[in-house]
């Protein structure tokens, strides 16, 4: 009997520590939904946190496309209006020159002929050089955005492993 007395002791003590081990396992249980909450919450803040770098990245980008356009705009606007000037000096000395050459009276064709031809001269000589109509800035948008590394690092974003298992 103290045989039995002594097994039955040590099979009580096996159980008392394996209903302990049990109610820790099942307090382990309990805390997965806590510490996944407490993970997903951390995953979301980091996660929107990258898209709002990524926001604010995309935000500086688009600003330097609106300064480039408004650049190519300004480079543009001046070269319109330097040779709207120059077509329009161009065209009033045409018509200038047309109504002197309507002239009826030849003494006065023949006071401002030599001035109108020099000036005639000059503006049909002056033409390529004053009248710049080759694009100074380039209408298109040369500009690639390189997301490849990017693109990489989403796909390959994952979980490092903090802690080994017990």
């Amino acid at each position: 009997m103290a045989e039995l007395s002594q097994i039955l002791q040590l099979l009580s003590e096996k159980a008392k520590h394996a209903t302990e081990d049990i109610t820790r396992l099942k307090q382990l249980n309990d805390a997965i939904s806590v510490n996944c909450f407490d993970f997903q919450h951390r995953l979301t803040v980091q996660v929107d946190s990258l898209i709002e770098q990524l926001q604010e990245r995309k935000q500086k980008l688009l600003q330097y496309v609106e300064e480039e356009k408004e650049f190519k705009r300004r480079i543009f606007k001046e070269q319109i209006g330097r040779c709207t000037t120059k077509l329009s000096k161009t065209t009033a000395l045409i018509q200038f020159c047309i109504e002197v050459l309507k002239e009826p009276d030849p003494a006065t064709y023949l006071q401002v002929s030599n001035a109108l031809i020099n000036r005639a001269t000059t503006q049909e000589f002056l033409w390529h050089k004053e009248m710049q109509t080759t694009p100074e800035a380039d209408p298109d948008f040369i500009l690639n955005l390189d997301v490849n590394n990017l693109q990489y690092a989403i796909q390959t974003l994952d979980f490092a492993q903090l802690k080994g298992f017990f």
